[in-house]
Order: C-alpha cells, then sequence, then structure tokens
C-alpha cells in the first residue's frame, strides 16, 4: 500500500513538473538576438533570466548611426522575480551581480542580417564605476580590434547562457536553479568577489556587484542598485545592408539601470540631433537675453 501510495505521488510530481514545461521546448517570450539581464548570487544555488526585448530594435542607440533607441523608464518589474530568487533582501546583498548580453548567431561566414546586425554582433554590458552624468558611458568599454578570435568566443557564449534559457523554460523572467541555468558557468569567479572571463571573452566579466546600499540616482529611473552601459560589439563591416559601426570595438548605446524597488530602465545615449536642438535652444535663449 505504501508502495503505491509512493508511486501515485512521484506519477503526480512528474506530471506537474511537464505540464510547467513548454510543449516544445522553446521559449516563446524569447528569440535570439534579445538581450537578456542575468543574475546570480556567488556561492548561491539561484540564478535569474529576464528578456528584455530585441537588442538592435530597442536598444541600439545613434552610436550604431541607427535610429534613436528610445527611453523607457520602469518598463519592467523584477521585484517579485528577484525576492524569490534571493530573498526580500536583494537589493541590499552585495553578493549579488547583475549583467546583459544578447547575440543571435554565431557565424563566421554567413552574411545574413538581422535588423542590420551581421552574425556574432555582441550586445554586452560593463559595470558603470559611478552614477557619473547620465547619458554618457562611465564605464570601459570594449576593445577586441586586436583579438577577432574574441567575437567567436563571445558569440557562443552568450549562446550557450541564452540557449538554457530559451530550452528551458516558457517566460520571459523567470529564476533558474544554477544546475540548469548557464549564467554561473559562462560569468564565473576567480576567487571570492573577483570575477573571470565572461563569455570566454570578457577578461573581467561583463556583471556589476551590489552594494549595501544604493548605486545612487539615475535620471529619471531615480535610486538604483546596479547601473550597466551597454555596448553594441560588431564583428564585421563588410555586409550590404548592415548598420555601421566600428569593427569589433564596443559602441556605447545607453545605461540599463535596475532600481531598488526592481524596476528595469533604459536611458539612451543623447542622439546628436537632440544635443543639436538643445544647442540651437541654448543659443536661442541666450541672444533673446541679448537683445
Amino acid at each position: 500500500m505504501k508502495h503505491t501510495i509512493k508511486r501515485n505521488a512521484l506519477f503526480l510530481a512528474v506530471s506537474s513538473l511537464l505540464a510547467a514545461l513548454p510543449a516544445t521546448a522553446a521559449n516563446s517570450f524569447y528569440a535570439p538576438g534579445d538581450l537578456v539581464l542575468a543574475f546570480q548570487k556567488e556561492g548561491g544555488t539561484n540564478t535569474v533570466y529576464a528578456n528584455l526585448g530585441n537588442a538592435a530594435t530597442q536598444f541600439r542607440g545613434t552610436a550604431a548611426g541607427a535610429a534613436d533607441a528610445p527611453t523607457r523608464i520602469n518598463f519592467l518589474n523584477l521585484n517579485t522575480t528577484l525576492t524569490d530568487a534571493f530573498g526580500a533582501g536583494w537589493a541590499s546583498d552585495p553578493a549579488i551581480y547583475a549583467g546583459l548580453a544578447g547575440v543571435w548567431g554565431t557565424s563566421s561566414s554567413n552574411l545574413l542580417l538581422q535588423n542590420g546586425d551581421p552574425h556574432r554582433t555582441l550586445y554586452v554590458s560593463a559595470p558603470r564605476a559611478s552614477v557619473g552624468t547620465v547619458g554618457d558611458a562611465n564605464s570601459t568599454g570594449w576593445d577586441f580590434s586586436q583579438a577577432a578570435i574574441a567575437m567567436s568566443s563571445g558569440a557562443s557564449g552568450i549562446t550557450q547562457q541564452n540557449n538554457a534559457f530559451e530550452t528551458n523554460y516558457d517566460a520571459a523572467t523567470t529564476v533558474s536553479l544554477a544546475a540548469v541555468s548557464q549564467i554561473d558557468d559562462m560569468n564565473p569567479f576567480l576567487a571570492a568577489g573577483v570575477q573571470g572571463t565572461a563569455f570566454g571573452a570578457f577578461e573581467g566579466g561583463v556583471q556589476q556587484r551590489g552594494s549595501a546600499t544604493s548605486f545612487g540616482s539615475f535620471g529619471d529611473a531615480g535610486n538604483v542598485e546596479f547601473a550597466l552601459d551597454l555596448y553594441r560589439i560588431l564583428a564585421r563591416n563588410t555586409v550590404n545592408g548592415q548598420v555601421a559601426g566600428d569593427l569589433r570595438i564596443g559602441s556605447y548605446e545607453g545605461t540599463v539601470t535596475v532600481g531598488s524597488d526592481g524596476m528595469v530602465s533604459f536611458i539612451p545615449e543623447p542622439s546628436s540631433l537632440a544635443l543639436t536642438g538643445l544647442a540651437a535652444a541654448a543659443l536661442g535663449l541666450r541672444r533673446r537675453r541679448s537683445a
């Protein structure tokens, strides 16, 4: 009788698990080329995947020579997800790390484009050193101009991380056991509090470490815990129709922030057109004052 009860309980548990998984083993809320905001806790068992949308169409700014990416304030709330993964005190936990990564293809020879991006066009973060000036980068950008192989390594590593999100879940945001996700594997540590090479290409890592206090106030995003400068790194510049950029040198596209309340925002680099307009307005104001 006891064995029958155990078998029934196991059957129900397995059935519930299978029902929770997508039937096609593909995440309908994610596609290659989407920008993923990922979190991990050093030494922890949980990680977090959060899809922010297509990197090229929603985050590529004027630095890449395309139309401006829009400013988006508080467009995603991760507080519940981060609380489920790391506890209610996640915002003051210095052991939590956050980073951005996206790529749509890994081929070194295919000339297809996705939204103007060739294969191996990488979108990755670098942690801001301080709040600095909103709209300007405050981090050390990525330069692979002397290391072409890093583009392939980076593309493969990012694909490996995000593929676990694509094939194991059917959600835009999810808590994933570290044993299932690839976030901790692709963003390793050399020692306590010291990150190694991310995605096999980014020395020192792409993630920002949390702190016991706020990172500071970041423009319209308000009080934030994480502020990540987003860079686009172009693997090749010879594909007809592609959105131009410096070869294998990261262009700053804007900053993604995570607020103390878990709200995600994106503030792009100001466009040259907007800056010209502001300058003209300022000049007109000075002329009126002097008239």
